[in-house]
């Protein structure tokens, strides 16, 4: 009997501890609630950090970038999401060289995630990859093959997935 009770309890503190986790859903409405553009897919919970769509050639972050990713570390670091890991992917627009655009959308996920880690998210949860111009998510040229200045600024950027636990 005085198992019973003890395997109830757990059984209970467990359930209550899950419950107590933000699910996907709720991890997309409290970034929308701080005016974050976020979206589903296979690996978790997409933010697209306004104000981080980085100048031609640069991986700097401006003081906006840095107010938004306080906010976001501040989500990342809530009770309910703690325990996720966080991936920082960088991302660049079509001109340049592969090479070239590596090692820029890496210099760009590397100053995304110090400033996570400044926001005290701990370095053990996070992941930083980079992909260079493989994953547009608008036209470096239009369709004619003229420069589109306003899609490859969308593509100079860099995402934060929290991952699905």
């Amino acid at each position: 009997m005085k198992y019973r009770v003890i395997s109830t309890a757990f059984i209970c503190l467990l359930i209550s501890a899950c419950a107590s986790k933000w699910s996907n859903t709720d991890l997309i409405s409290e970034f929308e609630r701080l005016n974050f553009e976020t979206r589903q897919d296979e690996r978790g919970v997409v933010v697209l950090v306004p104000d981080v769509f980085f100048e031609f050639g640069k991986f700097d972050l401006n003081d906006d970038a840095r107010e938004k990713l306080v906010l976001i570390a501040n989500v990342i670091n809530n009770t309910k999401t703690d325990e996720r890991q966080i991936l920082v992917e960088g991302h660049t627009d079509s001109i340049g060289s592969d090479e070239y655009n590596m090692n820029l959308s890496r210099e760009r996920a590397e100053a995304v995630t110090s400033e996570l880690m400044f926001g005290n998210v701990r370095p053990d949860r996070i992941v930083t990859e980079w992909v260079g111009e493989s994953k547009p998510i608008a036209l470096n040229e239009n369709e004619d093959g003229s420069d589109n200045p306003e899609g490859r600024e969308l593509n100079r950027r860099v995402e934060i997935v929290v991952l699905n636990p």
